[in-house]
């Protein structure tokens, strides 16, 4: 065989074991892709590189819930529903059914409560560190709670550092989480997509349900770290190992932990797994810098 031919051969079999990585890169991308969209976004995943980093989701807006999540819990909402005597998952809808002595009579349980907790209000470590990234970077912060319009004067007033939250939507906005109505509102406000928008808040039956029926990004903030995520969903996983860290996969126990006041299933299933779960405030930012694109929102054209 001729110096020439043993040539030109070398560098057929290069080409084609360098086509053949490719092919196989291509398939294992393919195949990659195909159990994401199967399983659903997997917030643990590292940050992708490149070109690929400019098609990441978009994020121009935060909203937060204020009692538990902006401040630290010092509501004891599972007394609040037994001096109420309510019955159901939502003690604000179940009082609006009730007679109107009966109603006024809960109503003050829950402003003399409510008044109580005022006293002692303090700011969740790490939420202004978090408000300070978001006016960095130009984006918005809105603030929907089920506690009244006085408590949010009162946070704002006393315990709030930074700018105040825009719009702040109470109680007297409604229908109440968990409807999606007041996230609805906030985006149409800010002229964005609800699907552009970050919800975080500590309760998986009101934050969650409310920031997925929107189609937000949600964060559910679990400090004491109860809660998990039913195994096989794909979504909802944790900040954690590629296990969940307690978020997610291992052994399932029938247990039940309280949310804003009820007992429920220690495994958040359907709209109740958020996007991510987090331990504390200050794993947000580096979050939410890994897996989308957080840019201020255009200006409204006038």
């Amino acid at each position: 065989m001729s110096v020439g031919v043993s040539f030109a051969l070398q560098r057929l079999v290069a080409r084609t074991s360098r086509v053949s990585a490719v092919t196989r890169g291509v398939a294992s991308s393919a195949r990659r892709a195909s159990r994401v969209a199967m399983a659903g976004p997997d917030p643990r995943a590292s940050a992708p590189d490149g070109p690929q980093r400019a098609a990441r989701r978009r994020l121009v807006g935060a909203v937060f819930d204020m009692d538990g999540t902006l401040t630290v819990p010092n509501l004891d909402f599972q007394e609040m529903y037994r001096r109420v005597g309510c019955e159901t998952k939502d003690i604000l809808s179940e009082i609006e059914t009730w007679p109107e002595d009966r109603r006024a009579r809960a109503n003050a349980i829950i402003h003399e409560m409510e008044q109580e907790a005022l006293r002692t209000m303090k700011v969740m470590p790490g939420a202004e560190e978090l408000a300070a990234f978001f006016d960095a970077r130009g984006i918005p912060r809105g603030l929907v709670t089920r506690n009244v319009q006085s408590s949010v004067a009162h946070f704002h007033a006393h315990a709030w550092n930074l700018a105040p939250f825009a719009p702040a939507l109470a109680r007297d906005f409604r229908p109440y989480k968990p409807a999606p109505d007041a996230l609805l509102h906030i985006s149409a406000a800010w002229d964005v997509h609800p699907s552009e928008i970050v919800m975080v808040g500590d309760s998986g039956k009101d934050d969650v349900v409310s920031g997925n029926r929107a189609g937000a990004i949600t964060v559910l903030l679990d400090t004491a770290g109860k809660w998990s995520v039913a195994t096989g969903t794909g979504t909802g996983t944790g900040t954690g190992g590629e296990d969940g860290d307690g978020c997610g996969g291992g052994e399932e126990e029938d247990e039940t932990r309280s949310d804003n006041g009820r007992q429920v299933s220690a495994i958040l299933e359907g709209e109740m797994i958020p996007t991510h779960i987090v331990r504390s405030l200050d794993e947000i930012a580096p979050l939410l810098e890994a897996h989308y694109d957080v840019v201020a929102p255009a200006p409204v054209a006038r």
